[in-house]
């Protein structure tokens, strides 16, 4: 397949016979397929350059056990809840007590939870809880209600457990949970109950 001179100068190829001249087209297609294949590919996966900025770090708040005790100190527990039990009282004169606790640091007598569990009346029940730990994040006020509702036999909706929780936030790191579940449709213990969340004397301390 010697080359020689065309008219104007250009290259022209000579092929010996019809098998050479195939072979050689079919060799120019593959080649133009092959580099219709690789720019296609390029389209496909451009090349990137990422550049990875590094942001600094919120502080690390503090964190507290199941128990309320933080974690950059050793605390004890004791089965009682002085001020949290008066405000139970308070709240609701013909209440009971049924287990109160207290989360303190157990190299002095600061206080990080109060938790207490009370029965109101009847299937009702509130369960209140107060945390305060210096560096906690702050949280905001908060007031749900909600229902467990079942239906009858005659195909009416009938709640069968009512629902009220609170957040009643105090100083920052600091404040104050509650729970009320009430039997059927009764709200008659969710005024009693909201002033118990928001009695300044459960809230504690940094």
């Amino acid at each position: 397949m010697p080359a020689g001179v065309g008219p104007a100068g250009s290259p022209r190829w000579v092929f010996a016979g019809a098998g050479q001249r195939r072979w050689a087209i079919t060799a120019l297609a593959l080649a133009l397929l092959a580099a219709v294949i690789a720019v296609n590919a390029a389209r496909a996966h451009p090349e990137r350059r990422v550049r990875t900025v590094a942001a600094p770090a919120p502080p690390a708040a503090a964190t507290v056990d199941a128990s309320g005790c933080p974690s950059f100190t050793t605390c004890r527990v004791r089965s009682q809840a002085t001020d949290l039990a008066a405000a139970f009282a308070r709240a609701f004169p013909g209440g009971q007590v049924l287990a109160a606790r207290t989360t303190f640091d157990a190299r002095g007598d600061r206080s990080y939870r109060t938790s207490l569990i009370g029965l109101i009346e009847g299937d009702s029940t509130a369960s209140v809880s107060a945390q305060c730990v210096r560096g906690a994040p702050g949280s905001t006020p908060r007031l749900d209600r909600s229902n467990t509702a079942s239906v009858d036999l005659s195909g009416n909706s009938v709640i069968d457990f009512r629902q009220l929780s609170m957040l009643v936030p105090g100083r920052p790191g600091c404040g104050v949970t509650l729970l009320l579940r009430t039997r059927g449709p009764d709200v008659r213990f969710e005024d009693a109950a909201m002033a118990l969340a928001r009695d300044p004397a459960i809230q504690l301390s940094p």
